[in-house]
């Protein structure tokens, strides 16, 4: 019974998969390794879904590595090579290693790739990365009777999904049978860092300082080669989804790589499981600590002095070296950083400086052009004249429509739904004064696939989104593919022992894609969603006190520049950056309900449970029949 729970949870996720590889699979045979074993699984043919799917990860990894390769290597060659003429004009000497660099991978990927230059589309590689194969294929091995593989299976899919709850339960079950060794356990797309590390913080732990050293540097060589090669992985193609010119298409697609490279160090920051922010840096502390015991004063200062490069405020290690330097036999340069060290954090440095000048400019930019723009209509110009992205309509919805969308969420909306789970440290920006709940559009697919909503709700809400969307995209001009990011049915209500005279927020002032810090500045980094482009709400009600919208200058909501006063049909779009702050007032007597939207113009960060929703209506899928075939296996 746990194991068809198991099963039907994870369908609708499943089927909507199917249907995508289906329409994308194209030469790579992992894409239809991965097709072959989805079905293999969904047909209950375990030990074909096993090897389909084991044939998929393996595929998809030499496919990536030798993607890798190619770039490593031709940009190793292009910077060797003689330049054509001795002195470098107007910048040609960088377009030349680059004409250079393109056909050294044309050759490398048709050498090494069938005769065939091949892009991993990014939804399909995004499963991958994700580690989807191993959500199938935990289960396939636990009936193929493999429960040590199955184990394994499941938590590598933890390592990269640590908030899935289904997951953990399934990995706590591997981890209590008999047949199951926890010391076995691995996490099978762990990189070979990986690996050198545990075993080397575990020889720092049992006082191993050769094995700690050993360990250690094995693991720096390691861990900078998967650096190189998560960033070479960046510079696949990019759609800006427009037709710039030249100069400014190559400045666009260097900034959407050099973001991607900015993020390798957090995904290699992932250890099985444990999450580090400095992962780079701590080998060096290891390093002192061990060369010290072994003897090797100038190695530590050396590792001390790169660590430092790093972080120069850290209190521990600018004592260590406070320590190091009492010792007689100390020379001042010893204190010099380790060359590798100096090199990642050089170039850190400028890349940080380039993103933050490219934030700053384009954000100022972009002000001058929606203040140059005019307004297609007068409410929207009422929104839109202090030069922010921001407009309002009326009707919208019907009234039926906002009834319908008020019901949904009277039955099925649970607590803070959409707020838990998301992040460790993410706070809830809702007041403790008020009841807020929530529902998903992964619930509601859901609920009409168990049976318990009719489809003609979710196709309503489909329609009535897709509206939306396009009511956004033509006010502020967006040329670019819009896709749905998340989408939210909530409702706020006043607790019955809340203030009379409240001067809290409903919903603190905040921007939607960053996090506003004191000093007025909005970092786009986790807990914050970067990715949301433009947000909309839709309001379905007035029939309560309060709970009024506004976008304000400040974080403290003072300098209050617009008000919107909900009501059936009103809705309110505007880019989602600090450019946009915006709050809730309290809601004093009543529920407030409303329709969320956050859009985005990254593939990588479109709501996927769209598709399965649409899948769900278009076959007709109802979950009992699938039940009831499961029921005695």
């Amino acid at each position: 019974m746990r194991e068809t729970y198991v099963k039907y949870a994870l369908l609708t996720a499943l089927v909507a998969l199917v249907t995508h590889v289906r329409t994308t699979v194209r030469a790579d045979s992992f894409a239809r390794f991965y097709e072959k074993g989805v079905e293999a699984y969904l047909e209950e043919r375990y030990a074909q879904c096993v090897e389909y799917l084991e044939n998929a990860v393996e595929a998809f990894r030499i496919q990536k590595k030798r993607i890798q390769n190619c770039r490593l290597n031709c940009k190793h060659e292009s910077d060797e090579s003689i330049p054509l003429f001795p002195i470098d004009i107007e910048d040609l000497r960088f377009f030349e290693k680059t004409v250079r660099n393109t056909l050294c991978i044309l050759r490398c990927q048709k050498r090494n790739m069938g005769g065939i230059v091949y892009h991993v589309d990014s939804e399909i590689g995004n499963i991958f990365d994700k580690r989807k194969p191993y959500e199938y294929l935990h289960l396939c091995y636990y009936k193929i009777n493999d429960k040590q593989k199955a184990a394994g299976s499941a938590f590598t899919f933890l390592v990269a999904n640590p908030e899935h709850s289904l997951m953990k339960r399934n990995f706590q079950h591997y981890s209590e049978m008999p047949e199951v060794d926890p010391s076995e356990i691995i996490n099978y797309e762990a990189e070979d860092y990986v690996y050198m590390y545990v075993h080397g913080a575990q020889a720092y732990e049992n006082k191993d300082w050769d094995g700690t050293v050993s360990n250690m540097e094995e693991s720096l060589i390691a861990y900078l080669q998967a650096e190189d090669e998560c960033r070479a992985q960046c510079e696949g193609p990019f759609d800006p989804g427009w037709y710039p010119d030249f100069v400014m298409s190559i400045s666009n697609h260097f900034t959407f790589v050099l973001k991607c490279k900015r993020n390798c160090s957090k995904i290699l920051g992932n250890v099985n499981g444990q999450v580090y922010d400095d992962l780079f840096a701590s080998h060096y502390n290891y390093l002192q600590y061990a060369y010290f015991k072994k003897g090797n004063l100038m190695a530590a200062c050396h590792a001390v002095a790169s660590f430092l490069l790093l972080f120069p405020a850290d209190e521990s290690m600018l004592s260590n070296m406070k320590y190091y330097r009492s010792l007689p036999k100390t020379q001042d340069n010893y204190f010099t950083p380790r060359e590798e060290v100096i090199r990642y954090a050089d170039r850190d440095k400028y890349e940080r400086q380039i993103i933050e000048f490219v934030q700053a400019e384009f954000v100022s930019i972009a002000a001058v052009v929606a203040n140059s723009d005019q307004a297609r209509d007068r409410k929207s110009h009422e929104l839109t004249n202090n030069g922010y992205l921001r407009a309002s309509w009326d009707d919208v919805a019907s009234s039926k429509e906002c009834q319908l969308l008020i019901n949904i969420a009277d039955t099925f909306a649970s607590v803070n739904e959409g707020y838990t789970g998301i992040n460790t440290t993410f706070l809830s920006p809702h007041t403790e004064h008020e009841k807020f709940a929530g529902v998903s559009l992964a619930r509601i697919q859901f609920l009409v696939y168990i049976g318990i909503l009719k489809a003609e709700y979710l196709n309503s809400l489909l329609d009535l989104t897709d509206r939306i969307r396009e009511i956004v995209a033509l006010q502020f001009n967006i040329a670019k593919t819009l896709y749905f990011s998340y989408t939210h049915l909530v409702c706020r209500s006043a607790l019955p022992a809340s203030p009379v005279n409240r001067d809290d927020w409903s919903h603190q002032i905040h921007a939607d894609n960053c996090n506003l810090i004191r000093d007025g500045k909005c970092e786009k980094k986790e807990p914050a969603f970067y990715w949301r482009d433009y947000s909309a709400i839709l309001y379905l009600n007035d029939d309560f006190q309060g709970g009024e919208f506004v976008f304000a200058e400040d974080a403290n909501g003072i300098n209050v520049q617009a008000t919107i006063n909900p009501k059936c049909g009103r809705m309110v779009a505007f880019s989602s950056g600090i450019e946009n702050l915006h709050g809730v007032r309290p809601v004093s007597k009543g529920k407030r309900c409303a329709l969320a939207i956050w859009f985005t113009f990254d593939p990588r960060q479109r709501e996927s449970d769209r598709d399965i929703a649409s899948y769900i209506i278009n076959n007709h899928i109802r979950l009992d029949d699938f039940i009831e075939k499961n029921l005695n296996n």
